[in-house]
């Protein structure tokens, strides 16, 4: 299975299945957060939001586990971690993303956050998980949609000063 790894604090909404799933062929879409999975709420309504697309909502260990099994498999894949943590726990417990990109991270109540882009917020913590993601050797895309100009994130970073 090839996996599209996406990183958007919102999870599933209409740029994810509309654009997203529809550019890279997605049969699946996985929402690999443990406080997410572990919300009874937000089991029930993801799937509903995902039109149709099977949707799985996951705990990270649970998320690995689960494609690891299924890793020969044909098809696609969209992991979507809500935050830069998650999707680099989700790395290095072995998963390998053909892609990863940066959907939308709004800013968080009460921390000290850089807008990097109108739609990403980056604390200075978060630029230090980043850049991990960076050296497990990708490239990390900021697009809202498969069409817009992408930009590199960690040189997004660098400009800012963050890193």
């Amino acid at each position: 299975m090839k996996v599209h790894l996406h990183i958007d604090n919102r999870l599933i909404h209409g740029q994810v299945t509309v654009t997203w799933c529809s550019f890279f062929g997605v049969n699946l879409i996985i929402v690999a957060d443990d406080k997410v999975a572990a919300d009874p709420l937000q089991r029930a309504m993801l799937p509903q939001a995902a039109r149709g697309i099977k949707t799985e909502v996951l705990s990270i260990a649970d998320a690995v586990n689960y494609l690891k099994q299924r890793e020969n498999l044909p098809g696609s894949v969209l992991l979507i971690a809500k935050n830069p943590l998650g999707a680099l726990e989700l790395l290095r417990n072995g998963i390998k993303a053909e892609t990863i990109n940066v959907g939308n991270q709004a800013p968080i109540a009460g921390t000290k956050y850089v807008m990097v882009l109108n739609w990403i917020a980056v604390t200075s913590d978060d630029a230090k998980v980043y850049k991990e993601i960076a050296n497990f050797g990708y490239k990390i895309s900021t697009k809202r949609t498969p069409n817009d100009k992408d930009y590199e994130l960690i040189d997004l970073l660098q400009k800012k000063g963050l890193l």
